[in-house]
């Protein structure tokens, strides 16, 4: 009980560590916390001194902290300027980008992947677009089909090797990458419509500790439980059992818990007090860095069947990047600016959980939104789509 104790804390107090570090340290600050963060939690996994009985604190971390994150991002977010025929067309872009990258690299590497590259490819869609919940759905709808428990393993263990490249990526400059090759706003123009003084401060925390800021904190805290817990309570209407499962042929619990948090989220800007919570979007950024080191804490690269996981790991290599990459290029003949192609194909990639540090990276607090309406959608198609890969690939 006391070593679980001791590891909880030590999770909730590692990223304060990191951003004093990276205040301290100009190649940290340069690299970022969540990079660092991210570093730091795979050498410590690998390490394994932490013992197998508590590495469901690490789940329970990851369950807890979203929820509460997602809430208290959105609270301080300005959604005057959020463009809802951009949206779609940065979701449409980024979906067929990753269904091209899917058969594109099904094609060049269907040898090496074998009988079961079309499961691969299909549940690789799923996930692309939805998140680990399609990558399951996908897997369990193809029945015999599907990967066996170690497969499904090595190909959920080298995504998140890729996926931790794509992000050191987009936040150590693919960003800025983008930007230039859409030739849309530049970034003085981002920094000067969302404020960037308020993610350039060199230490947005420093007056946490005082009297007005402990109330307005408690205050956020609060308003983002209740919305986490009346979000939970909606989603569970929906799991396997329940009447809506019946009628909606499917488990939608964490589409509900997604939806119901941004809407209710969303709702409470329109209340003056809660736009006026200035420190509401840190302590949401708080919880996601300790998310991205309770996350790479699961990364246990030992596991790695190298043999094959090397071609499932270049495999995701393209499709992760070569997405990226088609997305952006079709940005600009779309009308879509960088910043909505790259957090759509974030969120289509790591799915809504990851939206608010690469918003942050951008300094553009309007993308969170671009951002969380495409990953829901994603949730909503990427059964359908891994199904019709998987047939598609059958016949390659």
């Amino acid at each position: 009980m006391v070593s679980k104790l001791l590891l909880i804390i030590f999770y909730l107090l590692v990223p304060a560590g990191v951003l004093w570090a990276c205040r301290k340290s100009k190649l940290l600050n340069k690299v970022g916390p969540v990079l660092t963060l991210y570093i730091f939690g795979v050498v410590v996994a690998n390490l394994h001194i932490i013992p197998e009985d508590c590495y469901g604190i690490q789940k329970t971390l990851q369950d807890v902290m979203i929820p509460l994150a997602i809430p208290m991002m959105l609270f301080g977010c300005n959604f005057k300027n959020f463009n809802a025929g951009t949206t779609v067309r940065a979701f449409v872009i980024g979906v067929v980008a990753t269904a091209a990258m899917v058969v594109g690299g099904y094609l060049l590497l269907a040898d090496q992947l074998g009988a079961d590259g079309p499961t691969i490819g299909a549940t690789l869609s799923g996930q692309y677009t939805g998140g680990a919940g399609n990558f399951a759905a996908v897997n369990m709808m193809l029945g015999d089909k599907g990967l066996t428990g170690e497969k499904f393993a090595l190909v959920s263990t080298c995504n998140l090797v890729v996926s931790f490249f794509y992000l050191m990526f987009l936040m150590g400059g693919g960003v800025q990458m983008a930007r230039r090759i859409v030739h849309g706003k530049n970034i003085k123009e981002y920094n000067d419509s969302i404020n960037a003084e308020e993610y350039t401060d060199e230490n947005p925390y420093k007056d946490f500790g005082k009297k007005k800021s402990i109330k307005q904190l408690v205050k956020v805290f609060v308003a983002a439980a209740l919305v986490a817990v009346t979000s939970l309570l909606v989603s569970n209407l929906f799991k396997e059992g329940t009447l809506m499962y019946d009628i909606l042929g499917g488990d939608f619990s964490m589409v509900a818990l997604i939806l119901v948090l941004t809407t209710i989220s969303l709702l409470l800007t329109g209340i003056k007090e809660v736009r006026s919570w200035d420190k509401s979007f840190d302590a949401g950024m708080y919880l996601i860095y300790i998310f991205c080191f309770a996350m790479a804490m699961l990364a246990d690269l030992s596991k790695l069947d190298w043999k094959m996981g090397l071609w499932v790991i270049i495999y995701q290599t393209i499709i992760v990047f070569g997405s990226l990459l088609l997305a952006v290029l079709l940005a600009r003949p779309f009308k879509v600016d960088a910043d909505s192609a790259v957090i759509t194909s974030d969120t289509l990639i790591n799915s809504p959980i990851c939206v608010p540090m690469i918003a942050a990276t951008m300094k553009n607090k309007g993308a969170i939104m671009v951002g969380i309406t495409n990953g829901l959608a994603g949730y909503a198609v990427g059964n359908y789509l891994g199904y019709l890969i998987f047939r598609l690939l059958l016949v390659l």
